[in-house]
Order: C-alpha cells, then structure tokens, then sequence
C-alpha cells in the first residue's frame, strides 16, 4: 500500500514539475513574442517621428521665405491670421503624407506576400518540371537499354543464318 502512494506522490510531482515548465516556456515565448512585436512598432514610430520633424523643418523652411512676401502684400495687420492659415495648410499636407505613408507600408506589405506566393508556385513547378525530367532521362535510359538488346539480337540472328547458309551451300556443292 505504501508503495502504491509513493508511485502516486512521484507521479503528482513529475506532473507538477512538466506544468511548471511548460508555463515558463509558455511566458517566455507569448513575451518574445509581444517584445518582438513592440519594437517593430516603436521602430515605425520613429521612422514616422523623423518624417514628421522633417516636414516641420520643411514647414519652417518655407514659411521663413514666404514671411517677407506676406507682409508686403498683408501688411502688419493681417500677419497672424496669415500665419495660421499656413499652418493650417502645411499640417493637412503633412497628415495627407502620413496617410499616404501608413498606406504604402500596407501595399508593401500585400506586395510581400504576393510575392511569397508566386514563389512558392514557381517552387513548385520547377520541382514538377525536375520530376518530370528525371522520369524522362529514365525512359531514354531504358530505350537505350532496349535499343542494344534489339541490335544484339540482330547481329546474333545474322551470325545464326549465316551459319545456317553455309551447310546448304556445302551440301549443294557435294551434291553436284
């Protein structure tokens, strides 16, 4: 009896062991995972980040150009509205570059797994063409094969009539 419930307490330790490692690797692996997947989106917020300070600078860039040119054509007074409506603009065109780049990641994306696809179709046709060359030099082997038998027969079947013409010819010779 005593036995028995030692095999029982040294089975519940085994399972308690296993069901501590496969949680730990459990753990281990969802937080790669999510680690792996947080720093490709941080990577792309700093791709975005620098794209966004670079409109700025080019924001500012511009708009240090055209202030000469406003406030001779405004005049003092109408300088900040001036200002803000710039602004305005170059904010929307750099919410319309932004969309446009969020978007072209995506059609890289769909273009990536297109391309993975063709691949493996191509894959697996050349693997179908191999196949079928194989099973044609196969064949081509064989014919040959054949082909030499064929031609063995031959040259064995004219060694066997020549033979057998020359005891006609001795017979007739004799009979004469």
């Amino acid at each position: 009896m005593t036995m028995f419930i030692n095999q029982m307490l040294g089975c519940l330790i085994i399972a308690a062991g296993i069901g501590g490692v496969v949680g730990w690797l459990l753990r281990h692996v969802s937080a790669g995972t999510v680690a792996r997947q947080l720093a490709d989106v941080t990577a792309m917020m700093r791709l975005k980040e620098q794209m966004l300070e670079k409109a700025r600078f080019q924001l500012r860039d511009a708009a240090s150009k055209m202030q000469p040119l406003k406030e001779e054509e405004l005049g003092p007074s109408h300088q900040p509205l001036a200002n803000l409506e710039n602004q305005r603009v170059d904010t929307d065109r750099l919410h319309t570059r932004l969309q446009e780049s969020e978007s072209a990641g995506g059609l890289v994306e769909w273009l990536d797994v297109q391309l993975t696809e063709r691949d493996e179709k191509h894959r697996g046709a050349l693997h179908e063409i191999e196949l079928q060359l194989a099973e044609r030099d196969r064949r081509i082997h064989e014919l040959e094969q054949l082909q030499e038998q064929l031609r063995e027969h031959a040259e064995d079947n004219e060694a066997l009539k020549a033979a057998d013409a020359q005891p006609v010819a001795h017979q007739i010779d004799k009979a004469a």
